[in-house]
This record gives C-alpha cells, sequence and structure tokens, in this order.
C-alpha cells in the first residue's frame, strides 16, 4: 500500500526492508503541514516536527541521492552484521543503506517535495527528458524503459507502474520541475499530457486510468476522471495561475 503498487524497490521484498523514495518524500511534507497546523493554534509542539521533517530531508539527502547517477533511489535498510558472519569480525558493516537501483518516477519527488538541491533538480530533469529512459511520445513512464521489469500490461490491484503512463504522476514531475524554475521543461510535460488526454477524449469520449506510453493508446479502466483533471492545473500554472501546491510550498 504505498501508492504505486507495484514498485520493484518494495514491491515483493521483505517486509520493513525498503525506505521508499514516494514514501519518505511526501512524509517530509506532511511532516511540515503538522508543524504549520499546531504553530497556526499556539501548539509548541510545532518544533518538533520541523525537527522531525528536516532530519528526514537530510536523511533522503544522505541516504538515497547517488552521486554517481545523479538520481534519487530508494534503500535497502536490511542492513547489518549478520550472526552467520562469524568469520568476519574485522571492519564489519558500517553503512547504513544501499541504493535499490531501480529508475521509477518517483526518484523525481524530492523536488516536488523541495528536497533536492537546485543542482540535483538540474541533473533530474536530464533523466526526465531522456528519451531512453523516461520521456515518451505520451509523457513521463513511470518505470524507466531500459529497466527489466518494464511492462505495459493491463493489471489491476495491483495497477501497473511498471511504465505505463499515469497523469497523477505526470502532474508531480511538472510541479517539481516548476518548484525549481525549469518551465521549459515542465512545459514539454504539460503539451503532452494535454495531447495525450485530448485524443482519448476524442477517439473514445472518455479518459483511462493508465496509457501505454509507445502508442499513446489507453490501457484499461475507462471512465476514470479522477487526478486526471490534474491536466487542467498544469495548463493554469503555465499561464501564471496559482497552484494548490502552494499550501504546502510555503511552510
Amino acid at each position: 500500500m504505498i501508492g504505486v503498487d507495484n514498485d520493484p524497490s518494495a514491491f515483493g521484498r521483505p517486509r520493513f526492508s525498503t525506505a521508499g523514495i514516494f514514501l519518505n518524500s511526501f512524509l517530509v511534507n506532511e511532516l511540515k503541514c503538522m508543524a504549520k497546523l499546531l504553530k497556526e493554534t499556539g501548539d509548541e509542539e510545532y518544533t518538533v516536527y520541523e525537527q522531525k521533517a528536516q532530519k528526514l530531508a537530510q536523511a533522503v539527502q544522505d541516504e538515497c541521492y547517488d552521486n554517481r547517477d545523479k538520481l534519487f533511489y530508494s534503500v535497502d535498510v536490511d542492513i547489518k552484521c549478520r550472526s552467520y558472519d562469524w568469520f568476519h569480525k574485522g571492519l564489519g558493516v558500517f553503512w547504513n543503506t544501499l541504493f535499490i537501483k531501480v529508475r521509477s518516477w518517483s526518484s523525481f519527488l524530492p523536488m516536488l517535495c523541495s528536497i533536492a538541491t537546485d543542482q540535483q533538480a538540474k541533473e533530474l530533469a536530464k533523466h526526465i527528458l531522456d528519451e531512453n529512459t523516461y520521456m515518451s511520445n505520451g509523457g513521463i513512464r513511470s518505470l524507466s524503459r531500459d529497466e527489466k521489469m518494464y511492462n505495459l500490461d493491463a493489471s489491476s490491484n495491483p495497477s501497473n507502474w511498471l511504465g505505463p503512463i499515469w497523469i497523477i504522476a505526470q502532474y508531480a514531475v511538472f510541479r517539481g520541475l516548476m518548484n525549481y524554475g525549469l518551465k521549459e521543461e515542465a512545459e514539454i510535460i504539460a503539451k503532452k499530457t494535454l495531447s495525450l488526454l485530448g485524443d482519448d477524449l476524442r477517439k473514445t469520449g472518455t479518459l483511462h486510468e493508465y496509457y501505454n506510453p509507445e502508442t499513446r493508446e489507453p490501457v484499461m479502466s475507462p471512465d476514470f476522471v479522477n487526478w486526471n483533471i490534474l491536466a487542467i492545473n498544469m495548463a493554469d500554472e503555465l499561464e501564471g495561475k496559482p497552484s494548490t501546491w502552494r499550501y504546502v510550498s510555503e511552510i
């Protein structure tokens, strides 16, 4: 129940072994929101949540950003010296995590949640625009095309996040780019999203839950509106209209 049903960095792995970049990015903002609510009501405990948010954001920076790949990853936290390693008692395991190098769209959420630095955001934008990995005719793939798990089959429970285009992901990446002033890159995603949904509406008379990034055809679940409406937010925000995300970004 991590929001992206079959993200390989968590789906199918042992319980409590993954620190997901998806969950932890959003949790930073949740903590900030809690701090703001408490502060507005005069509760001095707001500082506790501010500190928790800062500590978690720093942990994401320290443990989840790969300086070699210039990308954020989920990490394996099941790291410890094992009782059966009786022979190796020297240096021991001193690192906290190992990267789970699965290139999913969640790698860009530190921009949405204002964890990334300006330089990191510029590097992330390069990944976003790479047509060999993330960028497709229809928008940002939910999983990089060069991953061995890349799959575009129709599936529910779990829903398929192994490559298909999800509009909620398009908006999250779009808004993250806008947060860092990368409007030209954000506009590319917005135009692709509006074109994708417009074509679907003209052809089928409705919208769908997710789409094939290569053919731009709907995969499943017709009459799905929900977060597809975020496409309207993209158009409005490109014109300079206020984003609902400001309620979080102003914290």
